[in-house]
């Protein structure tokens, strides 16, 4: 897959903070009075933690409640289901759920995770030095997941390595560093903020992230009947969650002490200094690209060759995305 140039769009988050909320039509079936916001445990889940703890949307009169998920499959879940108006899945569930008839659509682009999710860690003790030492061991992972799905498809291949050649074990993101202390698997695909804790305690270590085979993301997805009806509660939404991106960029060490400080509350005991690293990798560009489009393609055909799918639509002209909501708030607040 072609990789995802970051960036992000700087003049809109240089007025945010100015720029006034946005009116909408209300009411779905019958009018919700608040917005049900899903957030990752992961570290994908930090820009909606932020949100909410340092009160943006708060500012932005935005009525939510927020319910916290261990898996984006669950949050895709809860959406098709119509327990939850918005939230957090990866490129893969996404495709799968869509190209199986799920009323579901595509937001935006949440963060790209190779680097903070998309790691392949051993314990510290291991022997193995690259994945080709792999072979036969039982391997952590959740099968469905991006990065499930870019392990199997890009990683194993590229050694000459078939899914045969290991054992699975499905569990988590967030419980995967004990499933290798354990001793349950020799090896797994362990997400921030717990991989790089484990890390620190000189726990477990990286061979090698996902970025070289695939630059692996996670996107914003939204209930198709609450956004018809009620799509001020998305840019109210939408100005708060741009309002985390803004201050990741502007202070680092604020985004990261307000996170730290949600992390402790749920007994994920690390130091700032971890926190402070780990959210300093995680890049900003939330807009759906040409290269997302096609990757969400390239993805849907190998989930046809792998028996996942038997169909799927045309995601490189954009079916079951709509990031206008998105990007009408960013071009409001260029305009500024």
């Amino acid at each position: 897959m072609k990789r995802l140039g970051i960036g992000f769009v700087t003049a809109a988050l240089a007025v945010v903070f100015l720029a006034p909320s946005m009116p909408g039509p209300a009411g779905a079936a019958e009018k919700p009075e608040k917005l049900r916001i899903g957030v990752h445990r992961a570290i994908m889940g930090s820009f909606d933690v932020i949100a909410d703890r340092s009160g943006f949307w708060k500012e932005e009169k935005l009525d939510y409640t927020v319910q916290y998920f261990k898996q984006g499959k669950l949050m895709t879940n809860a959406v098709i289901q119509g327990n939850l108006d918005t939230g957090t899945t990866g490129f893969a569930p996404f495709v799968t759920a869509v190209s199986k008839g799920a009323k579901l659509t595509g937001l935006g682009v949440t963060t790209e995770i190779c680097a903070t999710s998309g790691r392949i860690m051993v314990p510290v003790n291991s022997l193995a030095k690259s994945v080709k030492d792999l072979k036969g061991v039982t391997f952590a992972t959740l099968e469905g997941t991006s990065t499930d799905f870019a392990f199997r498809t890009q990683v194993l291949p590229r050694y000459g390595m078939k899914e045969s050649d290991l054992k699975w074990l499905n569990v988590v993101a967030t419980d995967r560093v004990a499933a290798v202390l354990s001793g349950n698997a020799q090896a797994a695909l362990i997400g921030d903020p717990q991989a790089e804790i484990a890390v620190q305690k000189k726990l477990v270590r990286e061979l090698e992230n996902l970025c070289e085979y695939d630059r692996t993301r996670m996107m914003h997805i939204g209930n198709p009947a609450t956004m018809k009806a009620n799509p001020q509660l998305y840019e109210k939404y939408f100005r708060g969650w741009l309002k985390a991106h803004r201050l990741l960029k502007d202070n680092p060490e604020a985004f990261a002490r307000v996170y730290h400080e949600a992390l402790l509350e749920v007994g994920d005991k690390a130091e700032y200094e971890v926190i402070l690293t780990i959210v300093k990798r995680l890049p900003s560009a939330p807009l759906f690209t040409d290269v997302a489009r096609q990757d969400l393609q390239d993805i849907a055909k190998g989930q046809v060759q792998l028996g996942y799918i038997k169909d799927h639509p045309d995601f490189t002209k954009g079916a079951m995305m709509d990031d206008s909501i998105l990007r009408k708030v960013i071009g409001v607040l260029t305009a500024k």
